[in-house]
């Protein structure tokens, strides 16, 4: 996440890059910058039935932010780059839900096409003033894109775009597109709308924009908007409307936020796209405000923002994290007073704020809701490629740290179709977004038989991220025994250490891996072709016990370099 620089103009690869975000998604755009779009399909009016089905027995969305990299270097005096994060669909969600899987796909293509042609068009221009002696410039750009809402109803995605074209700052906005997860269709702010709704809408937000911005009181900018005019994004619990720099303030008072909820403001929003689950995550971005109810009725505010190191441009030096909350509870939390990073990030009175000084390369804080209570989840990536999450509560209150060191932080079943045109080693360049607490993909590092990364479904409970069953290793790996070995063997559905049939493997034998328990150090292996050794063809599973306090590892008391050809590293 970058922090936002203010700029005295917005130049024509911004207005692109965000042009690019709300065209050709087989839907109406949402916001004011595209709604002309000459492909748009017709707005779809009819509601959706929602079929009401526990979301621990809904199929997961596995959403993708991937990055996209594009260099030209043919003007030695232009640093010429764009990087795109777009949102895609990984195999799960492909499966169940077609119809989503390819309006992100459609999203995609035009985003990239379009902002690659007005970069190229910006690049021009560029070009003829040094030519002419116009001195030198440089020119950037990128998008980046937060998850609003991914459930089995909608799904919402922001994308944040800056570019820089020469002048004192960077521009910035925002553009936003909300589909229906089964249908694939956009969703219109008109389908969202009572009929009293459609008629006092304008009235109420600038009530609620004054009511958030009592300085600025930009309420009555909004007083001649039409509907398709603004852009909004569908969150589980409301929807909120985004205001870019210049729309209805100035740009030095940037992005300005406001929401109604399903509940509080019935009487503008109809419950068809209101959250059935009792358990989310919504993403922050860089100093993007999320307004939340809390269970006692009362409306707060999560920010979160990164600060970056001003000599290593890719690197971070710290987090804010900040609450609403009492005016007697502001919170410092591991900032050293001796920092001068402390006074950046220090909070106006009356807040709860965590401060960090983690040094990272990337940064992503999701705000949770579960039945415990409102929890922010932080994604962190270091200078060794090791990951750690960070759970607060809302109170500011550190919950849990986990270490989850290891490339591919997070895990799919599958990799997508155009995986072979993915840069494996870059470990931001295929991320999953997080999109249900109640199951959580999360990679780790088990450091067993060749430092391989399981991985295994999490919960977010209010103790943190809780493994439900095994880590299983996402592509299984073969070994080969140095030596006889006697194990007990168990029916592939059976993840226990339960006394069954014994069986000597003989020495030479291939065995895959298959998951890893840490709960019971114990690591499973499966014989892909047993006949001859128990006579029929059934595959079967067998564990062992290895011993966590040990280097190199011990399995059944041996080292593992005696018992296994093929390990990754040296004991």
């Amino acid at each position: 996440m970058r922090k936002k620089k203010p700029s005295f103009r917005a130049g024509l690869l911004a207005a692109l890059l965000a042009l690019s975000l709300l065209a050709g998604c087989g839907g109406t755009p949402a916001g004011n910058v595209s709604k002309s779009a000459p492909d748009a399909a017709p707005e779809v009016t009819t509601e959706p039935e929602i079929e009401e089905i526990p979301v621990a027995f809904r199929p997961a969305l596995g959403l993708t932010t991937d990055v996209d990299y594009h260099y030209d270097d043919d003007l030695s005096a232009v640093v010429n780059r764009m990087e795109t994060q777009l949102p895609g669909a990984d195999a799960e969600t492909r499966e169940n839900y077609p119809e989503l899987a390819a309006a992100l796909d459609r999203f995609r293509e035009n985003a990239v096409s379009i902002a690659r042609e007005g970069f190229e068009e910006r690049e021009s221009m560029l070009s003829e003033i040094m030519e002419d002696g116009g001195g030198n410039y440089e020119l950037y750009g990128d998008m980046r894109t937060l998850i609003r809402r991914a459930d089995a109803q909608a799904v919402s995605v922001v994308n944040a775009w800056t570019e820089y074209a020469g002048g004192v700052h960077e521009s910035y906005g925002y553009a936003v597109s909300n589909f229906d997860t089964s249908t694939g269709a956009e969703i219109t702010l008109e389908s969202l709308l009572t009929p009293e709704g459609a008629i006092t809408l304008n009235s109420r937000l600038e009530e609620e924009l004054d009511a958030v911005y009592p300085d600025l009181a930009p309420g009555y900018m909004v007083a001649d908007y039409l509907t398709d005019d603004y852009t909004f994004s569908l969150e589980p619990d409301g929807v909120t409307f985004w205001f870019n720099p210049y729309e209805i303030a100035s740009f030095a008072d940037g992005l300005l936020t406001v929401k109604l909820y399903f509940d509080r403001d019935a009487d503008i929003l109809n419950d068809t796209y209101k959250g059935a689950d009792e358990s989310w995550f919504v993403e922050l971005g860089d100093s993007v405000p999320y307004r939340y109810a809390a269970s006692d009725g009362s409306f707060h505010t999560a920010e979160a923002w990164a600060v970056r190191n001003p000599e290593y441009p890719d690197w971070f030096d710290g987090f804010g994290l900040e609450f609403d909350g009492p005016t007697d509870s502001d919170r410092w939390i591991g900032r050293p007073s001796e920092l001068p990073l402390e006074e950046t990030l220090r909070a106006s009175e009356g807040r709860n704020i965590v401060l960090n000084n983690t040094g990272f390369f990337s940064f992503e804080v999701y705000y949770a809701h579960i039945p415990a209570g409102d929890y922010a989840v932080i994604n962190l990536s270091m200078e060794d490629d090791s990951r750690e999450i960070i759970v607060y509560r809302a109170d500011g209150t550190l919950v849990q740290t986990m270490d989850m060191t290891g490339p591919g932080y997070f895990t799919y079943p599958e990799p997508p179709e155009d995986a072979d045109e993915i840069d494996w080693e870059n470990y931001d360049s295929y991320r999953l977004a997080l999109t249900n607490p109640e199951n959580t993909p999360l990679n780790t590092r088990s450091d067993l038989f060749g430092t391989w990364n399981p991985g295994g479904n999490y919960r977010l409970t209010g103790n943190g991220f809780q493994l439900q069953g095994e880590l299983l290793y996402g592509s299984g790996f073969t070994l080969t025994l140095k030596q006889d070995l006697t194990v007990t063997r168990q029916e592939p559905d059976e993840w226990t250490l339960a006394t069954d049939t014994q069986i000597t493997i003989p020495a030479g034998t291939e065995v895959d891996t298959v998951a890893v328990n840490p709960e019971q150090t114990a690591a499973y292996f499966r014989v892909p072709n047993p006949s001859p050794l128990t006579g029929d063809d059934k595959e079967f599973i067998f564990a062992l016990s290895y011993d966590n306090d040990e280097w190199p590892r011990t399995v059944n008391g041996v080292d593992e370099n005696e018992l296994f050809d093929g390990l990754m590293y040296a004991g």
